[in-house]
């Protein structure tokens, strides 16, 4: 079988493995033996990853790169364990679209983050195709960062910027719209 080509930067021991367009869908078992005890950075980007099982044994991690892997909600499942040295996780342009539950995943399975970023994810409105819908994108997006520092106590960066906790929103009436009722509330 052949192994991709795990790349390094020059002087830059063996903190970082880089297997960016090989394909996997798998980190195979050999390649995890081999670096699991040493590497700090991790980018798999571009890779089609459906089984993250094998993360756990990376215990020096804190940088994961998994940009561009069409990854959602199911892939995070497959973790084995929580990973509280993981510092920076990059999960831009994948399929994440459900934000109560990729929050949950993400907190529990990466507790210490420090750095975020989503963007290009149906979850994330970061503006890059919804220019008509722009004079919504601002309060969207700062739905969003709040959702998401309010889930993740010690993130300082989110996506492009630093992580703001003190937004204010505009409330909107529930049970009444010029007199007429929207939504029936029945108490128990």
């Amino acid at each position: 079988m052949e192994y991709p080509r795990v790349m390094q930067t020059p002087g830059d021991s063996d903190s970082q493995l880089i297997l960016v367009l090989q394909n996997l869908r798998t980190l195979p078992e050999e390649l995890v033996k081999s670096h699991a005890d040493h590497v700090v950075q991790l980018d798999l980007s571009y890779n089609s990853l459906k089984d993250l099982s094998w993360l756990a044994e990376f215990e020096q991690l804190r940088h994961l790169v998994l940009d561009s892997n069409r990854m959602h909600e199911a892939h995070l499942r497959t973790l084995t364990r929580p990973m509280p040295q993981v510092e920076v996780l990059m999960l831009n342009k994948n399929e994440f679209s459900d934000l109560p539950t990729t929050m949950r995943l993400i907190r529990r399975f990466f507790p210490n983050l420090e750095y975020l970023s989503l963007h290009g994810n149906p979850i994330c409105p970061d503006g890059l195709e919804l220019q008509p819908f722009s004079s919504y994108l601002r309060y969207d997006y700062e739905y969003y960062s709040n959702y998401i520092a309010q889930s993740l106590s010690k993130l300082k960066f989110l996506d492009h910027g630093l992580v703001q906790r003190t937004y204010q929103y505009e409330s909107f009436p529930l049970k009444s719209y010029a007199g007429r009722q929207l939504v029936k509330t029945t108490s128990f």
